[in-house]
């Protein structure tokens, strides 16, 4: 299905022909029509404050170039075009030498006889007055002939490509039915190399065979990792490193790398996901928009998306051997924006002034989780998890609310950011429907979530006692038993309110709206029923809710919290 997925995707779309790939390349050697090295020409870039390599449709490099001598047509490092390794320099530049002479062997252009000639004379000798030792043997190099650089656009050599590019297996006997099109064609050992961030600087392989207790009927790792044909297994690797290049078509979840496209190559719908998925400041107008029609029951309707077009998204992670998939989920447009649309429903909490962000992307929610507060740093496997529960609309995975408590009772603070997961936990995983409101819900009656607010109460009362002059109040000392052991903890805390109740310092008009407010509150709790000694892992949740609502019902305004 994946494999089948991205092969359409390259036929949608064909950026390019089968045998080529685009390439970034930073040097040109400029040789005359002798073959004669007339020198290097630098093609690197500012773009902004970074260097760029410029990028060429070129032939195919062959895959599985960690090991062993396997040259490259027309664009290559320094060790295969100028002989540049001190190791195995000489073969690296014969071996080059003769798949240009094999290749160009009936193309009598003026390009190609340049080419042919620069081989036949040998490896230049004085390559090193020109460009140093170690940038040659790292960097690529393409060939430039008369102040024309050879690659795609140069006919004559694309045709000489093409041609050897469908004789190169023509003496391999063996054809297989491919898993992907179901027609003959030649099998392919190896497949192409995947850019992919965090992953090897050579590239690394969706589908390989790299260990031989792998193995399994009578298979080796000389054998091919896959009945996938040369088509197939060229198609999908183009439109994965494509995708994988392209912003619109990908986003960094943790250590993992989503990519993303719609049937029939929609780059509209691409480009809403984009901004649906990972929104950021500028976005919030329009996500609100969107927001407002869902919430009003209307259809969630953009101008030019088919909301019936099929959307793919892969979840992608790098390691030492080859690529591995977190998740693949395909569903219609529409059905994924409003799952998105839903999640970010969920996570909605009262709007502070000060907040950078109205919507919360999934990398501060997977901030939060971790001590550096870096989506990096964050558990290996959540970030895809998290992504999926949000396009599918599955529950959240637990990993993220276990996190979440875990950093709120290592002393953190409870942030909006923790706030809304927690709320969005309640909601999706719990069901909760009573207390998982934006602002703080007086009408309820919900333990858990009253016990939250009394903690709350109790430590404002502590602070305007003291006027502010406290290098930690209660919350320090006694939240985290309070969460998880309200009945040890609370007869405490209520004595030791009515010290600070009775306090000089606090004046009257205080001493009464914290005495009434912590009156309504302890209504809710019976007298018969108590404290409870203990809470479980939602009601956890509903504790921390209740204290954050309560905590910023004390910051907002008559008015704002009448609107």
């Amino acid at each position: 299905m994946i494999i089948q997925s991205l092969v359409r995707r390259y036929e949608d779309i064909g950026s390019v022909s089968p045998g080529w790939q685009r390439r970034e390349v930073s040097y040109a050697l400029d040789i005359s029509g002798n073959g004669v090295l007339l020198g290097v020409v630098p093609l690197e870039f500012h773009d902004g404050k970074n260097m760029r390599k410029r990028e060429f449709i070129l032939p195919v490099e062959p895959p599985g170039r960690t090991s062993g001598i396997k040259s490259a047509f027309l664009c290559d490092n320094g060790g295969y075009l100028l002989g540049a390794d001190p190791k195995r320099g000489a073969e690296k530049f014969q071996a080059s030498r003769e798949l240009h002479l094999r290749a160009l062997e009936k193309t009598g252009t003026v390009e190609a006889a340049a080419i042919k000639a620069y081989f036949e004379m040998g490896a230049p000798a004085d390559w090193i007055k020109l460009i140093s030792f170690g940038t040659a043997a790292a960097a690529k190099f393409v060939f430039q002939v008369n102040g024309r650089f050879i690659c795609y656009e140069t006919d004559s050599i694309r045709a000489a490509w093409d041609f050897y590019y469908a004789q190169s297996d023509s003496d391999e006997h063996e054809k297989i039915r491919c898993l992907v099109t179901g027609k003959l064609d030649s099998p392919v050992p190896t497949h192409g190399a995947l850019k992919l961030r965090g992953g090897q600087s050579s590239g690394s392989s969706l589908i390989s065979a790299n260990c031989e207790s792998f193995t399994s009927y009578g298979k080796t790792v000389k054998d091919r990792a896959a009945d996938i044909g040369k088509y197939a297994a060229f198609a999908y690797v183009t439109a994965l490193n494509d995708l994988l290049k392209s912003e619109n078509n990908r986003q960094f979840i943790g250590g993992d790398t989503l990519v993303y496209w719609s049937e029939d190559g929609g780059g509209l719908e691409e480009e809403v996901f984009s901004w649906t998925s990972q929104p950021k400041e500028s976005d919030a107008d329009r996500l609100s928009a969107l927001m407002e029609r869902a919430a009003s029951g209307r259809k969630v309707q953009i101008e030019g998306c088919k909301p019936d077009s099929k959307f793919y998204l892969l979840c992608l992670s790098p390691n030492s051997g080859r690529i591995s998939i977190r998740f693949f989920y395909a569903d219609h447009f529409g059905a994924i924006l409003a799952h998105n649309l839903r999640h970010y429903s969920n996570l909605e909490l009262y709007k502070a002034g000060n907040d950078r962000f109205q919507f919360l992307p999934p990398w501060l929610l997977l901030s939060e989780t971790t001590v550096k507060k870096s989506a990096s740093d964050a558990a290996p496997l959540l970030g895809g998890q998290l992504m999926h529960s949000i396009i599918s609309g599955d529950p959240y995975p637990l990993t993220l609310y276990h996190s979440i408590l875990a950093r709120i009772r290592a002393g953190e603070d409870i942030t909006k950011t923790k706030a809304a997961i927690i709320k969005a936990f309640l909601i999706r995983n719990f069901n909760e429907g009573e207390v998982v409101t934006m602002m703080l819900n007086t009408q309820t009656d919900d333990r858990p979530y009253a016990l939250g607010q009394l903690f709350s109460v109790l430590e404002q009362l502590q602070t305007r006692a003291a006027k502010g002059k406290l290098n930690s109040t209660i919350r320090g000392r006694f939240f985290t038993r309070a969460c998880s052991n309200p009945g040890n903890v609370f007869p405490i805390l209520l004595k030791l309110s009515n010290h600070h109740s009775s306090s000089a310092s606090l004046d009257d008009k205080n001493r009464i709206f914290f005495e009434k407010l912590k009156t309504e509150i302890l209504r809710k709790i019976p007298k018969e029923l108590g404290f409870p000694s203990t809470l479980t892992l939602e009601e956890q949740g509903k504790f921390i809710l209740g204290y954050y609502h309560q905590t910023q019902d004390f910051f907002t305004s008559k008015k704002d919290r009448e609107e």
